[in-house]
């Protein structure tokens, strides 16, 4: 399987999440390596940004260094964890498909939309709900997804 991540990923791992959210994070990215399914990110994108600066910011915390440092590796250097979409890989979405995304979760629709058996994992309700009409699209919410997917 693919699952096209976004920043929530990263949020949930910061040293001053929640526990509960940490524990989620990693929870999920244990059950994506126990089953060898595969993230998926655009290379300039939000989430890489993110992920480069959070290494450097919170590189003060020996635990949180050693989560996006890892998570770096995953998702740059381990092309049997992450697939990574370049512009070139991404199709241009539909003019009803568009109009409907908001414009900070474009990339993560046209991931989906570039090979439509990609599953989009969020923890925005109101993305899936905008998008909730288009067929094919798999956006599923972080909690329901992980009831059956980290089990």
């Amino acid at each position: 399987m693919e699952i096209v991540v976004n920043e929530w990923l990263l949020e949930y791992l910061r040293p001053d999440a929640q526990k509960s959210d940490r524990i989620t994070a990693i929870q999920f990215l244990n059950a994506l390596v126990q089953k060898c399914d595969k993230m998926v990110i655009k290379r300039n994108s939000p989430f890489a940004d993110k992920l480069c600066c959070y290494m450097y910011r919170f590189g003060w915390d020996d635990c949180s260094r050693k989560r996006f440092s890892d998570l770096h590796k995953r998702v740059f250097l381990d092309p049997d964890e992450t697939i990574i979409a370049d512009e070139s890989d991404i199709k241009e979405l539909p003019k009803e498909i568009a109009d409907k995304t908001p414009g900070d979760d474009r990339y993560l629709v046209e991931l989906w939309y570039s090979k439509q058996d990609r599953i989009v994992l969020t923890t925005d309700t109101k993305l899936k709900d905008k998008l909730k009409d288009v067929p094919g699209l798999k956006i599923c919410l972080l909690q329901e997804f992980l009831k059956e997917y980290a089990v």
